[in-house]
């Protein structure tokens, strides 16, 4: 089954926002005609047979979001370099996606490029630093091999999330994190991640950028404690969110974490323990932040007052 304008030649004139969902025999769009110059918002939601949207994007396409969401689609039309209105892709749940054309993506308008469980792509866009408007950035759950081109990172980067990306995420500790100087929120799953001790990694005196806001830390294995000159400029920090890290024992000294709002650790036994009023050990770390959850339950302010 496919798209097509043929017998109807204005179907697509002043078209500006296409939605095509639930059209399980959809195979390919725009296949006998050129892609609509006139689309602003294109959304495609679980076809699971759509391969094929169109050959390429034109020149003049007004195009501003793509969102593709459980399709067969293999790769995206030729030409996204092209469209100077795009600000926002986002791909999920698209199984046999492997990668992007290398015709580039467009370098002064993308803001956010999501990519998330999509469990064969294996390999970002090698233009990716040159993207100066980026600021959000999701790459969740793709092929374990997925790595970062040589070329570095986005440097206005204002949101970063990775999540099962071991190779990403030992790209981003040597490119260096704290050259992200606009970051504000920053969220790591460290799976695959299993030679990881300390965050920020005190080997190498991996520092954080100053303009941090929020950090959730989640599924390190192995992680044993925080290294506190990392987070010594993070001033403006009010939320940090640890989960899933069994080996973790400490936290940043306190004076690391004076500007700290909200703190929820979960699922961190040894941390919570460490944690408690009573006898922890990092109980003077924590007790002046105003919010406090460990293991689902406030503790500060006690749920009780």
């Amino acid at each position: 089954m496919y798209l097509s304008s043929k017998g109807h030649k204005n179907i697509c004139n002043g078209l500006q926002l296409l939605i095509i969902q639930h059209c399980s025999k959809l195979s390919c769009l725009f296949s006998n005609t050129k892609f609509p110059i006139t689309l602003k918002h294109l959304t495609i939601l679980e076809c699971p047979e759509l391969e094929y949207i169109a050959q390429e994007f034109e020149e003049t396409a007004c195009l501003e979001t793509i969102e593709i969401i459980f399709s067969g689609i293999k790769s995206l039309p030729r030409g996204l370099g092209k469209l100077i209105h795009l600000q926002e892709i986002c791909l999920d749940s698209c199984s046999n996606l492997v990668s992007f054309e290398e015709s580039g993506l467009p370098s002064t308008s993308l803001r956010a490029f999501v990519v998330v469980d999509c469990g064969n792509f294996g390999a970002l866009p090698k233009c990716m630093a040159s993207i100066t408007s980026l600021r959000e950035l999701i790459v969740c759950n793709c092929s374990a091999d997925i790595s970062f081109p040589s070329e570095g990172f986005p440097a206005n980067l204002t949101s970063l999330a990775i999540s099962n990306a071991p190779k990403i995420y030992r790209s981003l500790v040597e490119w260096g994190l704290n050259r992200l100087t606009s970051l504000q929120a920053l969220a790591i799953r460290g799976g695959g991640c299993s030679n990881v001790v300390s965050f920020p990694e005190e080997g190498i005196g991996m520092m954080l950028p100053p303009s941090l806001l929020r950090i959730i830390l989640s599924e390190f294995k192995n992680l044993e404690s925080m290294f506190s000159e990392g987070f010594q400029d993070l001033a403006s920090l009010q939320g940090l969110e640890i989960s899933d890290c069994p080996k973790l024992t400490s936290l940043p000294e306190k004076d690391m974490l004076g500007s700290l709002g909200v703190l929820h650790i979960l699922s961190c036994p040894l941390l919570k323990e460490e944690c408690s009023s009573d006898k922890g050990r990092e109980w003077s770390k924590i007790s002046h932040i105003p919010l406090v959850k460990i293991g689902g339950k406030r503790v500060i302010p006690r749920e009780s007052d």
